[in-house]
């Protein structure tokens, strides 16, 4: 008798907390550090899958992640931008929550994107970061809320304007004996909070980077792993040129008022051969827009919206579509137009993060000069319907790519073309943790990737959109569904093969 009542008292408890449980604040955190209960890590790197990974830093479920209902967002972002979901509100950022009763903050950098998962251990970039998020984090007196309509898990209190630590990194997104010094400085001043990122996700592996920037074999400073998870990319253009492809194609639905949601059974498509023409170096399809659309074209800018070569988005398109870095001997690979080719008749936009190539897009859809035709790829993580439509980045929409949409049958998730081996475009994850991580730290990358590899089968169907999971990672999510019937063995140079 005397145990069925302590079980129920603790049940009530554990029941009581859950009831009362809220966001964490800074007040808290701060609490925190000053008892030395706090735990805390930095990572780095690819910024397509931010909202994934923020996803799976909550767990939902996952047994390591947040506990429900104390999700707390600080982002360096102004307060100006209506933007609240990851992903969208800039390249840096903090999650806090506690697990497990513990207050915990996980500092996210993503300026640069995927090479920086591994370059502050290969080449000593110093990156900036969001300011300690305890008292004094200089973020704006008034927050805002991320509601995510799928999982509820993931809502959380989203704080802008907070202090950031250091400078972005340069346009190209390569670090400079200037930025590195600031960013030093900057970084040990603010001592509260980690002062080196213990590793973090890219979207293809360190291989597929040019050694004299940060990538290659990492061997020798940390483990560079096949994350077990896939993601989908695809090819996006404006509002304008979606539908200038659709008359060229003879889709009669071409119209905001014959087609108001972007059907993608009415989209139009695109061929490796035609993107490669227009993004490669010394490609045909430079001048104009009339070999894609016809006379609609003729004297039409084209704008590239592409990311920066530290890019894991970047790294995947050059594999995919110029078989760059894959083959190697004269002519086997192409080369990537960059900035540096922009002329009169093409403008080569460069963009350090995801956000930067959704808002260059946005741009031109919204132009009414002739620069409204813009293309470029970013993953099928973003999803411009839940885009606010009031902050810049819901202009773009995704194309078939050889007569395959990414989200055919499956707007919500945007994988089921993939998982099933018909859509093309689908490159696998590497995550990576530095020799030099410890702790909390050495451990949460590695929780990230099991909660959204491993989830509990009732997360099966809120796994992110655009996400994949490897055959290989003995997931129990459906084949098809969420697993994918096919891998390339984390090597994105090699042919996928079917597993069944």
């Amino acid at each position: 008798m005397k145990l069925t009542k302590i079980a129920l008292a603790v049940a009530c408890l554990v029941g009581s907390a859950q009831a009362f449980a809220a966001p964490v604040t800074a007040a808290q955190i701060s609490a925190a550090k000053t008892a030395g209960t706090l735990q805390q890590a930095w990572i780095s790197g690819n910024s397509a899958p931010t909202r994934s990974i923020y996803e799976g830093w909550v767990g939902a479920g996952a047994g390591v992640g947040c506990d429900a209902g104390t999700n707390t967002i600080f982002s360096n972002q102004a307060a100006t931008s209506s933007n609240v979901t990851p992903g969208s509100i800039g390249n840096f950022n903090a999650y806090a929550c506690t697990r497990g009763g513990v207050v915990s903050v996980l500092y996210h950098t993503v300026d640069g994107g995927s090479l920086n998962a591994y370059t502050p251990h290969t080449v000593g970039t110093k990156l900036a970061r969001v300011k300690f998020v305890g008292t004094g984090n200089g973020c704006n007196a008034t927050s805002t809320t991320y509601t995510d309509a799928s999982n509820s898990d993931n809502n959380a209190t989203v704080w802008k304007g907070c202090s950031l630590v250091g400078v972005a990194l340069p346009a190209n997104a390569i670090a400079t004996p200037a930025t590195n010094a600031t960013n030093a400085a900057a970084v040990a001043a603010d001592s509260l909070a980690p002062q080196l990122p213990v590793g973090g996700f890219s979207d293809v592996e360190a291989s597929l980077f040019p050694v004299q920037i940060g990538g290659g074999d990492v061997s020798a400073v940390g483990t560079d792993s096949a994350a077990g998870m896939g993601q989908v990319f695809g090819v996006v253009v404006s509002k304008p040129l979606y539908r200038a492809m659709q008359v060229k194609q003879g889709i009669s639905a071409n119209t905001d008022a014959l087609d108001p949601n972007f059907d993608p059974a009415n989209a139009p498509t695109i061929s490796k051969a035609q993107y490669t023409s227009i993004v490669a170096s010394g490609g045909t399809y430079q001048t104009d827009w009339s070999p894609i659309v016809g006379a609609a074209g003729a004297g039409k800018k084209i704008v590239v919206a592409r990311r920066v070569q530290t890019s894991g988005s970047q790294a995947s398109s050059n594999a995919f579509f110029l078989n760059n870095p894959c083959a190697t001997g004269v002519s086997a690979n192409l080369n990537p137009l960059t900035a540096a080719d922009s002329n009169s008749s093409i403008e080569v936009f460069e963009g350090s993060g995801t956000g930067n190539v959704k808002t260059r897009i946005t741009t031109a859809s919204n132009s009414a000069g002739a620069d409204n035709f813009a293309i470029g790829v970013i993953s099928a993580e973003n999803d411009w319907r839940i885009e606010s439509a009031t902050g810049g980045q819901n202009g773009y929409r995704f194309v078939k790519v050889e007569g395959v949409h990414p989200e055919a049958g499956d707007t919500a998730n945007a994988r089921v073309t993939a998982t099933n081996g018909a859509y093309p475009f689908h490159m696998e994850m590497h995550n990576f943790v530095a020799n030099s991580a410890t702790g909390f730290g050495a451990a949460v990358v590695g929780q990230i990737t099991a909660a959204l590899v491993n989830p509990p089968s009732t997360s099966c169907a809120v796994l992110p959109r655009g996400l994949t999971i490897s055959p290989l990672a003995g997931s129990s999510c459906t084949v098809g569904a969420q697993v994918a019937k096919m891998t390339n063995q984390g090597n994105n140079c090699a042919p996928t093969l079917l597993t069944e």
